[in-house]
């Protein structure tokens, strides 16, 4: 048996679709909530991704369910996610904590100088959503983390907010607009894999290691940069060629 896990929640668009189970085929899997499992794993292969799920109280959860012995282990795809203040009080043990040596194989979605070989953008880029095509009719479009920054004028602008689970609305909604200002992790990674001109306000170090850097904003009510930024062409193709090599290694670890 394999068991997955992830978060599974019902107001985070980009959590809810990042499991890898989605988009690959597997035999005898589970997917379930990664908060307080309680499965039995003696015998069970498990699957930990994606998410922002190298933080101070999701960790927690996986070295739990490390903790139960399970066959093979595998993180795919999840990423860094602490603030100013955890790095202060932590230093240099924040990044790449020792318990990711305890699983045996190992995907992050942060591309890391130096860990460039663990580098496994989120799985989400394997959605069909991304294949389709969309007519640009507004310059400026704003994907809102729902509980974070607070955008304090709507007038007149165009927003989405990521605690709507409708996955192709989110897709449609970047597609429509030239540049993408957002506090979401996954608003700018999908915006990236669309070639969007990409702005973030930054709250936490998952925004710090895109492979492709978007241009930083101070807070979300600040104007737009008119600077060019666009992303390199291939991006996509590449995420899904990681994830599918990534998908075969998982296969024949479990086999």
């Amino acid at each position: 048996m394999i068991l997955e896990v992830h978060r599974k929640v019902d107001n985070n668009v980009g959590d809810y679709y990042s499991n890898p189970s989605r988009y690959f085929d597997f035999d005898n899997i589970k997917s379930q909530e990664l908060m307080h499992n309680s499965n039995d794993l003696a015998k069970a292969n498990l699957i930990v991704g994606g998410g922002g799920l190298i933080h101070k109280k999701f960790q927690l959860h996986i070295q739990n369910l490390l903790d139960k012995n399970p066959h093979n282990s595998v993180l795919w795809g999840i990423g860094h996610n602490f603030g100013k203040k955890h790095i202060a009080k932590c230093g240099d043990r924040v990044l790449f904590p020792d318990w990711l040596e305890r699983c045996d194989l190992v995907g992050i979605r942060d591309f890391v100088k130096e860990k460039e070989e663990l580098y496994l953008p989120c799985v989400s880029c394997m959605h069909r959503a991304f294949d389709k095509e969309y007519q640009i009719l507004n310059d400026v479009g704003y994907f809102l983390h729902a509980f974070k920054t607070k955008l304090t004028n709507t007038h007149n602008k165009s927003v989405f907010y990521n605690n709507s689970l409708d996955f192709e609305k989110a897709i449609e909604f970047i597609g429509l607009h030239e540049t993408i200002i957002t506090d979401s992790y996954h608003g700018a990674y999908w915006a990236m894999l669309l070639n969007k001109q990409v702005q973030v306000v930054s709250w936490s170090v998952k925004f710090n290691y895109f492979k492709n850097t978007p241009l930083f904003l101070d807070n979300i009510n600040q104007k737009p940069i008119t600077q060019k930024h666009f992303v390199q062409k291939d991006y996509l193709q590449e995420c899904r060629d990681l994830n599918k090599n990534f998908y075969h290694k998982v296969l024949d670890l479990f086999s």
